[in-house]
């Protein structure tokens, strides 16, 4: 049922387009690194036959505005289908306690912020680099940097306001931002349309497309998947909701919940037969805990933790066969070639050709050649 949600049971339907999969996902996270490529990318081409391209998924969010830039369980694009329930989250972002700090660092610039969406209104779309520096009172809470100076400052307003839904992304350079009022960076009359959610209209909305994604979810699996934590009142919905139902899963402990329908057509689903490397990021393991509950596998990203402390590797993408992780390789594209630094096959799943399978997929998705290093460099997981 999980993978089925996520679109990753059965090879890709033809003629789904990059609209269709973050229709049925939610949205796509949003990550700089590119060791193999970005993680969009990744997640797309793990769901479709073809079409998993730079081109597709810019032509989607910047012109055919389908998609746009927001906040759900992390920095993402999101369908146009969902803005309802993201506009419902603009509005109450600076309301809740955890943004204190954000409400008292725009309300002291008020003035200054007033004026910068008034500048980006007439003159966007605007990089950040191109906003003339001015007096304000500074941001000193550090992001990455401990810093105090006009670059943390203007990054942490722009920020704010497109958290608070007065501007948006419209464009990108590379991967730089181009900022302009929301209404631009959405299909005309999209904002006047949108409707107005109250606190449990919204969370009865997220709650079901939640676990249509998931299949089947505990309390703090809902919570952590598709708009993080904008779930105010889960627990009292979940026990009103009649159609959905609590369910035990073999093997794990606690509660889950699923729709009737979903349980209903549980019977029919054919087992799971794909085989895929997938992102670091992607949407069926972003809850690390949920995927060590479900599938015994223990997802880490150690991007950030120095090499000499990695168990993994930098960019370390999960291989799926079937029903089962049965290893994780630490990969890079390079000079054309899809290099495999390291390979840790899960204990009892050894599947050489089935790794190798989806290794071999994924260099063909980028046009390199598959460099797979001797049987000596690959460890087994403990």
């Amino acid at each position: 049922m999980a993978l089925h949600g996520q679109g990753l049971a059965l090879p890709p339907a033809p003629g789904q387009t990059v609209a269709d999969v973050v229709s049925r996902i939610g949205c796509l996270q949003l990550d700089p690194v590119s060791a193999v490529a970005r993680s969009p990318l990744l997640v797309l081409a793990a769901r479709m036959r073809a079409g998993a391209t730079e081109k597709a998924l810019h032509r989607a969010a910047y012109k055919e505005r389908v998609l746009f830039d927001y906040w759900a369980h992390e920095a993402s694009l999101c369908h146009i289908g969902d803005l309802a329930l993201h506009h419902w989250q603009m509005k109450r972002w600076l309301k809740m306690p955890r943004y204190r700090p954000y409400a008292d660092f725009l309300k002291r610039n008020k003035d200054f912020a007033d004026d910068l969406v008034a500048e980006i209104a007439e003159l966007g779309p605007l990089q950040a680099k191109a906003i003339e520096e001015r007096d304000v009172t500074h941001w000193k809470h550090g992001h990455w940097t401990p810093d105090v100076n006009w670059r943390q400052t203007i990054a942490r307003l722009l920020d704010v306001l497109w958290l608070t839904g007065r501007i948006g992304v419209h464009s990108r350079d590379g991967l730089t931002r181009k900022w302009h009022v929301l209404e631009e960076c959405l299909p005309p009359g999209a904002l006047d349309a949108v409707a107005e959610l109250s606190d449990h209209e919204a969370t009865r909305l997220a709650m079901r497309r939640a676990l249509r994604m998931l299949g089947v979810a505990k309390v703090g699996h809902i919570r952590k998947h598709f708009v993080r934590n904008r779930y105010p009142h889960l627990e009292e919905l979940l026990d009103k909701e009649p159609d959905i139902e609590p369910v035990t899963v073999d093997g794990t402990k606690g509660t889950w919940f699923a729709l009737a329908e979903s349980l209903s057509a549980a019977a029919d689903l054919e087992p799971a037969r794909r085989t895929i490397a997938l992102s670091p990021f992607d949407n069926l393991i972003a809850d690390r805990q949920r995927t060590a509950e479900l599938f015994d596998f223990d997802h880490r990203l150690e991007i950030y933790v120095p090499p000499k402390k990695r168990i993994w590797g930098y960019y370390v993408l999960p291989i799926l066969h079937g029903e089962r992780f049965i290893a994780r390789a630490d990969l890079k594209v390079e000079d054309g070639r899809l290099r495999v630094l390291s390979l840790h096959r899960e204990p009892g799943r050894p599947a050489k050709t089935a790794e190798r399978k989806a290794l071999q997929q994924l260099a063909r998705w980028r046009g390199a050649a598959l460099e797979l290093g001797a049987d000596e460099a690959v460890q087994v997981a403990v």
